[in-house]
Formats: structure tokens, sequence, C-alpha cells
């Protein structure tokens, strides 16, 4: 970190900050990416109309509107991409015969026909036979082609569905040349997956089959100008039911009532959820229209969240009729965090074993699962492995996030009983703790000859204590930093505040294990509060017992040192600049995070509605902020260390990078410098920083060693 008191060091920053100028780029590689598996987000932006929305100069009528509206529509025969149904994208197979599971939801009405896949060859193959059984039924069986990136359509006739869904499982047997092996290097793949289904969905006729088994879209209106209880709500509501559809990540829209209405005025698409959330003096959850019906929860002020639960509660399919009002709903069937002392069983009970000739367990820690941020961390591993056999050699190894922090030798007895460190600097969101085991000797030529058996016991420990201020800083520490129960403060402008408080913990919950609990409160409750909390501020930022990462007072922005001995960066701008930004501050007790501008709340919805296109955009996010500026891809500021700062230059964009800017691919090797774009050419600013860590570079080959 530069120390700005010293003379030479400043010189040095002012040079690192000018190679920032001319060599700033954006925080993602600008490369066309294929037609998006899923639509993006239809949140309006805040002050704009909804395509949804009645028109603005439209008379408001004096009574309700009637409930018959244009009754939704229902899928005849859909053919829905794996991506869709939450499914895993990519099937692997590994070795000369693999199987691997795959489940599936199936709406209503319909039933799976056909497995549509591409197939993926590492390289050519004499012959091979795929298969698909059901528990001990054989549902189907076909020849595999020979030939790379040939389009199988597997029967799935006669696949049983249970509680709306589908588990099969495929087997694969193949045959490579000679000279190759099919081993974990080298896996065969099924790709661009999708099911075909035959028959009509049925609507829904209670409440308990409101929600199906495949969302791609969810509509929640609320009035223009919400009370808090329905923006607390909208926001709980909405959190819930992406936990809920997890891998599916429906789109979410957020739409204001017109006044005097308690319906919206436009049908359901395929595979949409309409729901209406209004305060009042009658308590229920009701189906309103016809075909597939909007639901309608109303309730008084102290009781309109609680209402909303009964989506995500255990007790939904006992709701067998068209309204329903929920008395009570148990609180014990919310998830709990799992704390500081916790088994691998915990944690995940399905990866514990693992069998080859060098065989590894990863323990996957999962901070938002522990239910706050961590350090210190510990882990007593128990297990047995397979003795070493005259002629083998042996090692095991510990490894965080790729990187190796200790070894010890295999022996004859196979036994395992070692604590492993986790040093704080490699903790994560999730962080990979990788027990493995290699072998010296003579394992054949496709490593088939010893196979060995790793095995940990499911209790095992992982010990950590609470860390204060959170591991890792900034985005990296959200949300598990946020939990068990967040404030959300909005201010005078609640519908749009509403709105940017659903994109915001859209995108927590879905890095989140557990089901985020929001508390949606006024602007100065929530700041006053010692709770964690969301802050919506979206004209500015005012508050100056609270400083921000990045901040701008007229032509001048600076930039807060994030280390102890750290000074700012102060840089002023001609002309100046507006900018949108969420950014996290841990003020000393709990953690926040911001959502504000310097003036230009438009930036902030821009920067919100660009996270939430894409679901890969939120887990990449580190650092203290991020930040929008109009015109500009939206970037990260990160801790100015000398990496950071003094990161790989990146090449100018060409002509036929520019053209296709606002579209981007995320290189898994990609490097961001720290810097200020020139304002001079482009009349813009942004802060950008960040790098990621490059792709691991596995020296094995697909050839057999002979």
């Amino acid at each position: 970190m530069p120390d700005l008191k010293s003379g030479a060091k400043a010189v040095g920053a002012i040079i690192g900050v000018t190679a920032a100028v001319l060599w700033s780029a954006p925080w993602a590689v600008a490369d066309p990416e294929p037609a998006p598996a899923e639509p993006a987000p239809a949140v309006p932006a805040p002050g704009e109309p909804s395509p949804d929305a009645p028109a603005p100069d439209a008379p408001a009528p004096d009574a309700p509107a009637p409930l018959d509206v244009a009754p939704g529509e229902v899928m005849t025969a859909p053919t829905l991409a794996l991506a869709d149904l939450g499914a895993p994208t990519v099937l692997f197979f590994y070795g000369g015969t693999s199987s691997t599971s795959l489940s599936f939801p199936v709406p209503i009405g319909l039933a799976p026909e056909a497995l549509n896949v591409t197939l993926d060859l590492p390289f050519n193959v004499r012959s091979g036979i795929v298969s698909v059984t059901q528990g001990d039924r054989l549902i189907g069986k076909l020849p595999l082609p020979t030939a790379d990136l040939s389009p199988l359509v597997i029967p799935l006739f006669g696949v049983e569905v249970v509680d709306n869904s589908a588990t099969v499982t495929l087997t694969l047997s193949s045959a490579p040349e000679d000279g190759y092996c099919l081993d974990r290097f080298n896996p065969i793949t099924l790709i661009n997956g999708s099911v075909t289904f035959g028959g009509v969905e049925l609507p829904p006729a209670t409440v308990a089959d409101f929600l199906p088994p495949i969302l791609r879209k969810l509509t929640v209106a609320v009035p223009a100008n919400p009370s808090i209880a329905e923006s607390d709500a909208a926001v709980q509501l909405v959190a819930g039911l992406v936990k809920r559809y997890g891998g599916q990540a429906p789109e979410v829209a957020i739409i204001p009532l017109a006044d005097g209405t308690t319906a919206v005025p436009t049908p359901s698409t395929p595979l949409e959820r309409q729901i209406v959330i209004k305060e009042g003096p009658d308590e229920s959850l009701s189906l309103q229209g016809a075909g597939v019906p909007q639901l309608l929860i109303t309730a008084p002020a102290d009781r309109l969240t609680n209402d909303t639960r009964l989506l995500t509660d255990g007790g939904l399919n006992m709701a067998v009729s068209a309204r329903v009002v929920p008395e009570k709903l148990s609180a014990g069937g919310r998830a709990q965090p799992i704390g500081g002392l916790i088994t691998l069983a915990q944690l995940d009970p399905t990866t514990l074993s693992s069998s080859g000739v060098a065989p590894q367990v990863t323990i996957g820690i999962d901070q938002t699962k522990i239910g706050h941020s961590i350090q210190g961390v510990r882990v007593h591993i128990t297990g047995t492995y397979t003795p070493m056999p005259s002629g083998f050699g042996g090692q095991l190894t510990a490894s965080v996030n790729g990187e190796q922090i200790d070894s010890w030798a295999a022996d004859t007895v196979g036994s395992i009983d070692r604590w492993i460190n986790v040093p704080d600097r490699l903790l994560t969101r999730y962080t990979d703790v990788k027990v493995a085991l290699s072998t010296t000797g003579n394992t054949g030529g496709c490593n088939d000859y010893h196979s060995m058996n790793l095995v940990l016991d499911g209790d095992s420990v992982v010990e950590s204590s609470e860390a204060a201020p959170p591991i890792p800083p900034g985005f990296g520490s959200l949300p598990q930093a946020l939990l068990p129960v967040l404030k959300v403060g909005i201010g005078s402008d609640r519908f749009a505040d509403t709105v940017r408080a659903v994109l915001i913990t859209n995108g927590l919950q879905r890095l989140s294990s557990l089901p985020l609990r929001t508390s949606v409160t006024s602007f100065e409750d929530a700041r006053k509060s010692q709770d964690p909390a969301i802050l919506i501020s979206a004209e500015g930022w005012t508050d100056k017992s609270i400083t921000l990462p990045v901040s701008a007072t007229d032509r001048r922005i600076t930039v807060e040192g994030q280390t102890p001995d750290a000074g700012q960066t102060v840089l002023d701008l001609d002309p100046g600049v507006q900018f949108g930004s969420l950014q996290t501050v841990f003020d000393g007790h709990r953690t926040l995070l911001i959502a504000t501008s310097n003036g230009a709340p438009q930036q902030l919805d821009e920067l919100l509605g660009w996270l939430n296109a894409d679901r890969s955009r939120w887990p990449q996010l580190r650092g203290p902020a991020i930040v929008a500026v109009a015109g500009r891809t939206p970037a990260l500021v990160a801790g100015r260390t000398p990496v950071s700062v003094y990161g790989p230059v990146t090449p100018a964009p060409t002509e036929a990078d520019v053209a296709v800017a606002g579209r981007y691919h995320y290189d898994r090797a990609w490097w961001v410098a720290a810097g200020v774009v020139g304002v001079a050419a482009i009349g813009a600013a942004t802060i950008v920083a960040t790098s990621r860590r490059p792709r691991e570079n596995n020296s094995a080959t697909h050839r057999r060693d002979d």
C-alpha cells in the first residue's frame, strides 16, 4: 500500500494512477456471449413505467377492478432447458463406465418424454451406449454416436413423477480409441440439455397448488405508494421464493397497482405467477381470476409479512382451498445458522468419500450456512484410506482453495487423525478444504491397475469463531455478515426504494444457503439500529458518521484506504461525474450495505439492474464497492494493494470490442487494474480494481502413458 506521506512513494502512487488512467479496463472481458438461458430480470427502474403497469394517464377507478381479468396462460407440450429447470446444465461421465443422477421438476399435467442433449467427446471413441434407469426399471437405451457434438434424444417415456419431480440415473459406457484414457481430466459430457414434456399444464385451483414446480417469472404488485408493511411483505416474499426456486433463478418484477385495484391488469405468461400484496382489514390468501389465477395477499399491517410466509412454509400443501387464512404459522421450520462448531455431515454429508488412483475429498466450508463471518478455522479430520500396497508409496495433502497447506506420509495402516489449520488469509465466502491421496508406483496405462479409497468420517469437526471485522472484507463478507436478521432502511420514495430493496435482497439470497430474514423499516430506524442493515439513500449520502469507501462532493472523488495505515486518494475531475454505487461498511459493530449515488439515482438503478441481469455477477463482487457511471461498465473498487494497483496491463479495446460492449463474457483468468478512465476523452470516471485467481493449470494429458 503506497504511503501518501512519503514523497518518493507519493510519486509512485501518482505513476500508478496515471498508468491506470491510460490502461484502465472494464471488469469483464467484452466478448459476445450466446443468448442467455434465462431472461433478464424485468424489475422496472424506479421512476420508469412498468410494462405491466397501467398507463400513467389512465383514470383511477372509483371501485376495485373486477376479478375477471384475462386468464393466465398454461403450457402445452413444452421443451424446457435444464437451466430453466434448475438442473445441472452439463452431465459428466468419467472412465469407461460411469453413472450420474439427474433430477428435474415436472409441472402438474405434464409428463417427461425425452432428454435432449449434445454429446461432447474429449477425443474419438470406438463405440458406446447410454441407458436411463429409474430404480430397477430400464427406461431407455440407445447407442452412443462416435462423432463429436452429435445430438442425442434419450427417451424418458414411463418415468415416474413423485412430488412434482422426476429423478433418473444415466449410465454411459464407451471404449476410446487406442492410446487414449477416459479419466477425471477427460470426461465425456452431455451439454445443451433440455427436457421435452407431453400433455397440458393444469392451472392451480387451490392456494396449495398456486406455486408451480418451475417458475420463470414472479410478478409482485404493491400499491404505488406502499406502506412500510407492504414493502416489508414484498421484500420478504421475494427473498423467500428466490430461495425456494434456487438454481431456476426466476425473473422478478415489482409493479405498482392502480389506485383502488387489487389485481394485475394483464394475464400471466406460461410459468409466471402474479401476486398482489395489499394492506387491509380482512386477512387471507385468495386466488382471483380464471385460468392461471393471481394470488391476493391481504391483511392488517402487523400480519401482512407473516402471512406471506405461508408460501414458503411446510404447511402450504395443506392449503387446499381457493381462500386460506393463516391463523398461525410455525417458526420451527425456519433454517437456522449451524454455528461455530460443526461436523462435516452438517456441512455436506454426500461428498465424504472418493475412489480412484488419486482420490480426493473436498470439504466445503460455507460461511452463509454457518450464519456469520468466521476466523480461526481448524478442521479435525478423521477417516480411512486404502493402505499402501507393496511397491507403492503415498502421501496425503490438504489444500485450501487450491493452495497446499499441509502434507503427511501415507502408511500401511490407512487411518487419518489430523488437525488442519486454515489461514485466515485464505478464507472466502465458500472455502474448499481438499484432502487428497496420491501414490507412486505402476498404476497402469490409464491409472486403472489399483484403485484407492478415501473416506472422511461425518463426525469430523470444523471449529471456528466469529470474525469482527468480517473475513474476507467487503462484498466477500456478504451475506453472512448480515445474518441472521437484517434491517432494510428505505426513504420517502417507498415504491422506488422497495424495488431497489428487492433487487439487492434478490442478489444476496442467491449467494446464501440460509433464507434471508429481512425487516423493512424507515431509513432512520435502520441507520440508528445496531443490527446489520441495507441502507438505501438513492439521492445521496449525507451521514457524516459513516464514511463510505467512495464518496463525491462537487467534482471531487475520494477513495478511502482499506487498511488502517492507508491514506486517501482524492481526485478533482473536470468536468465532474455522477455515479451510483453499492458499498460495504463495517462500523466497528455491524456490517452495512449502502445503496446510494451522488445525486444520480438513475445510475444506482442501472447498477442494480445490471447486477441482476446475469446470475454470475453477484458472486463475482469483491472489494468494498462497485460504482456505475453513465455509459460505462460498472466497476469494482478494491483495496489498493500493490497487486491490484500495479496488476498486468490489459490491451486497449479494439473497434470490435467496443461494438459488443454491454454483453459480457467472464473470463476465468481476468485481471482488472485500479484507476480512473480519462475524463477528457469520455467525460466520465470509473473507479476500477480487482483481480481473479487464474485458472488452475492441469498438466495432465489425455494420452496414455505407455
